[in-house]
């Protein structure tokens, strides 16, 4: 066969595999041109094709299974043929019992498989029962199976059929995969909405809800990449529910394992719903953006009754040019009906340039729910008027009111002003003229004045970093190794005596160096220059200038990282209260500084301050930022943080995943604010005992930051850690403690041994032995830690009373009770002195005194302890 020949068939192949089977003869004998031989050879092809007949592409519980109820079913197989629904036991081809299952009737089969109405013994219910046929489970097919089965597991919820057990059992021809799952009865999409005659807005409302539950997939990293109304199905209670995920894409690394591998050029899905994305065959490609389109033909079929683009009639290449060039004829032009708002939707969801399209499936139903609700929508610019004329739709009576009222009101004082209004108005527009030419040139003039003063701080700090800064980078003076740490020293030691009458360059300088310092995980490094640049700014500009506040905010931050906790409060709080004042409490600005006070809580031990800022600052943050601001998501990593530190794990997830899927989608995986999130949520996940989804986000997170931050960045070792906990509770010790031995190294040689991050790994090193049973190895990191949080911290903060419970927990694994209790009754006065006699964790620390005294054999001394149990019950 030549090239060209291969190529040939090739096309036609790809062509006719998506299309129908009842659609591919007609097809064949228009494109092969009356070349018999081709028609043949591609005919062979799709004969013997497996995406054809695996039964994992046919919809999952079958592609007839549109019944209206149980008692007319009728089943029909992926070749087209139907078997109208046995009676009483299955046919004598099928197995009578496959597991726990008692197998009922036939719901659809193929080449490969066949799924099944059955019934589940325990618990007692009827499932769809999809399985492989003996004997046919090649790797690719187990491996799609096993991927569906996995994803389907993953998706819970109402617009998603539900998966309930995946396995494999015996029915006496040998081992058969099978996974059972909700069992749906109703019709496709199309059908539904046909037959019972949905108006537009029943239309909208079920493409809203189908949007909703692609949006709980991509939440959970999966695309589907084959949405179409036959993969839909609409309950008797009007639910749409999303069929076949056989060739879902997983965005999740947990996932990729079982995902089946799409090569490039090879073509995924159904011709007539895919993207220009899609279409270009590279898997590389394809994100969820790709389903919102997918969704966008849905609801183009669903209100014109066709899709966009005729795919029945044309090879491969003519669709790609018509999806990937053409415009589809807008709703207006079919219907005068859809014009405007609607039109405007459903545009924007096909749009060709998937960064211009919705940028997820949630935005999607968001539009068409303010449409149905006659609000703004978002996909164009809410202007004036466009609200006005919305809200004057919404509200008719009223409008008409006021317009009336206005009106009379208009006419009854037209009268009585007309001879006042041209009597004075020569006389104001004189003076307004004199008085706006006063005011334009005294502005002019300061405007002026400023603008040459931070040209010239501008040009003067630009000298010096092209001088100083910059030469110390010079390999034939430094040698070709010389890192951003040695260019910053350089820098900072030419700073002395430089500026002398300029103290404005000298405090930008000595700000940006600072600035650096901190972001490069050098804090101490950087202190003094921050000091000595706000000590410049107050004294020349005031403490409410912006450059002022910048460097305050700074500092804070650099004091909060060294442990210098007061410090660091009176600078944040001055930062967010000057910024208040200049912008506002709803600006950006002035809601980062929030954030940075409320990290300042954390340090100190306060979550109830620290919540109540939280909740405030993502509240505005939400009403005034936009999405994809860097300010709202981490607001949403902050609070997520808390709730997690508190096991309030339900109220995390959601905020942590939120933040995850924008930061990827708006700056990709790479960036640091992506990793921030990558990091919280893998954390979220191992404090859950999720460690098979935790891991693969701490390595992609270390891997990340290591790359962008080097080996003895903060946020580095924040995640060596992280990694290090997760290896621990999956017991591998040995993994967890070369980590944590790492980790506390690097921070005790970067940070100082007292600093309350190098005091976090001593800690850990200790419970690490603890838990492997190493209690010799854990004493002394455990007494080390106690009384470097007595002096650093103080006796009182959190981190000090837990590191109290931790050694006396130690001392009675090691039966060294009159070690323990002396710790265990301090542990026990501090937390009732913090939280109260009432608290949870009031009750918990008395149990752990308790627990002591009764493991030394003193139940006399455990029964006085006992007797102070609080009676009511616990608060949180």
């Amino acid at each position: 066969m030549t090239p060209a020949r291969y190529e040939r068939v090739r096309e036609l192949f790809l062509a006719a595999r998506v299309l129908p089977r009842e659609q591919r003869d007609t097809f064949l004998q228009q494109a092969s041109g009356g070349d018999d031989a081709l028609q043949a050879e591609v005919a062979s092809l799709l004969a013997n094709d497996t995406l054809a007949d695996t039964f994992l592409q046919t919809p999952a519980l079958g592609s007839a299974f549109a019944a209206r109820g149980p008692e007319s079913l009728v089943a029909t197989g992926a070749d087209g043929t139907t078997a109208a629904r046995a009676t009483g036991a299955p046919p004598a081809q099928h197995p009578a019992q496959l597991g726990q299952y008692r197998v009922l009737d036939v719901i659809g089969q193929g080449g490969m498989g066949v799924v099944y109405r059955a019934e589940q013994m325990n618990p007692r219910r009827t499932v769809a029962l999809k399985v492989i046929r003996p004997g046919l489970q090649s790797r690719d097919l187990l491996k799609r199976f096993a991927h569906e089965g996995q994803v389907l597991g993953l998706l819970q919820h109402p617009g998603i059929a539900q998966v309930f057990e995946a396995g494999m059992a015996d029915a006496g021809c040998g081992p058969q995969p099978f996974f059972a799952m909700e069992l749906i009865f109703g019709a496709p999409l199309k059908e539904f909405a046909e037959t019972h005659r949905l108006d537009v807005r029943a239309r909208l409302e079920l493409l809203a809800k189908i949007c909703d539950a692609v949006q709980h997939a991509h939440q959970k990293g999966v695309i589907h990449r084959d949405l179409k109304p036959a993969n839909i199905l609409v309950d008797q209670s009007g639910q749409p529910k999303i069929l076949d995920f056989g060739v879902a894409r997983a965005t999740d690394a947990d996932l990729r394992a079982t995902t089946p591998e799409t090569l490039p050029g090879q073509l995924i899905g159904t011709l007539a719903y895919m993207s220009p994305e899609q279409i270009s065959g590279d898997p590389r490609e394809l994100d969820t953006r790709s389903d919102v389109y997918a969704l966008g033909i849905i609801g183009y079929e669903l209100l014109t009754g066709h899709v966009p683009f005729d795919v029945s009639t044309k090879t491969i290449p003519q669709v790609a040019r018509a999806i990937v060039e053409e415009e589809p004829p807008a709703l207006g032009t079919i219907n005068r009906a859809f014009r405007g708002d609607l039109a405007t939707i459903i545009a924007k969801a096909l749009e060709k340039d998937k960064n211009r399209r919705y940028q997820s499936a949630s935005e999607f139903a968001e539009d068409l729910r303010r449409y149905l609700a006659n609000q703004p929508i978002l996909a164009r610019p809410a202007t004036t008027f466009y609200q006005l004329r919305k809200f004057a739709a919404r509200n008719k009576p009223v409008v008409a009111g006021v317009c009336v009222a206005l009106a009379a009101l208009v006419i009854g004082i037209a009268g009585t002003t007309a001879q006042a209004v041209r009597a004075t108005r020569a006389r104001d527009r004189a003076r307004a003229a004199e008085l706006l030419a006063e005011q334009r040139l005294a502005e002019a003039e300061m405007q002026r004045a400023e603008a040459q003063r931070q040209a010239a701080i501008a040009q003067a700090v630009n000298e010096f970093l092209n001088d100083d800064l910059l030469a110390a980078a010079d390999p034939e003076q430094q040698g070709r190794d010389v890192t951003v740490r040695a260019v910053l020293d350089r820098a900072a030691q030419a700073i002395e005596g430089r500026f002398g009458d300029e103290p404005l360059v000298e405090a930008a300088v000595r700000a940006t160096l600072g600035e650096t310092y901190h972001r490069l995980g050098a804090d101490a490094a950087g202190v003094e220059l921050l000091e000595r640049a706000v000590a410049l700014y107050r004294a020349q500009l005031g403490e409410d200038h912006l450059r002022t506040l910048h460097a305050m905010n700074w500092l804070g931050l650099t004091y909060a990282v060294l442990g210098r906790y007061v410090e660091a409060e009176d600078l944040l709080l001055r930062g967010v209260e000057g910024r208040r004042r200049l912008y506002g409490e709803s600006d950006g600005a002035t809601l980062a500084a929030m954030n940075h006070l409320a990290l300042l809580y954390e340090r100190q031990g306060r979550p109830a301050d620290e919540e109540a800022l939280l909740q405030k600052t993502l509240s505005l943050a939400e009403a005034h930022l936009k999405p994809e601001d860097e300010t709202l998501q981490t607001a949403l990593v902050n609070l997520g943080d808390l709730y997690r530190r508190q096991q309030r794990y339900a109220e995390a997830e959601p905020l942590l995943v939120r933040a995850l899927e924008v930061a990827r989608r708006v700056r990709g995986d790479a960036h640091p604010a992506t990793l921030n999130c990558m990091g919280s949520l893998s954390t979220l996940y191992s404090d859950q005992g999720r460690l098979a989804e935790a891991e693969p986000l701490c390595l992609a997170t270390l891997e990340g930051r290591r790359r962008a931050l080097g080996d003895e960045h903060p946020k580095t070792l924040a995640s060596m850690n992280a990694l290090a906990v997760v290896y621990k509770r999956q017991g591998r010790f040995d993994a967890a403690e070369a980590l944590y031995l790492e980790t506390l190294e690097i921070k005790r040689r970067v940070l100082g041994p007292d600093n309350p991050a190098t005091l976090v790994s001593l800690n850990n090193l200790g419970a690490l032995y603890a838990t492997a049973g190493r209690h010799a190895e854990a004493e002394p990191y455990f007494v080390q830690t106690l009384a470097a949080r007595r002096r650093v911290l103080g006796d009182d903060h959190p981190l000090t009373v837990s590191s109290l419970r931790n050694l006396a927990e130690l001392y009675v694994l090691m039966r060294r009770y009159d070690e323990a209790v002396p710790l265990a009754v301090e542990h026990y006065e501090r937390v009732t002195t913090a939280r109260g006699p009432e608290h949870d964790d009031t009750r918990k620390a008395l149990e752990l005194l308790i627990g002591v005294h009764e493991a030394a054999g003193r139940a006399d001394l455990a029964d006085q302890w006992r007797a102070k149990l609080p009676t009511s019950q616990p608060t949180e």
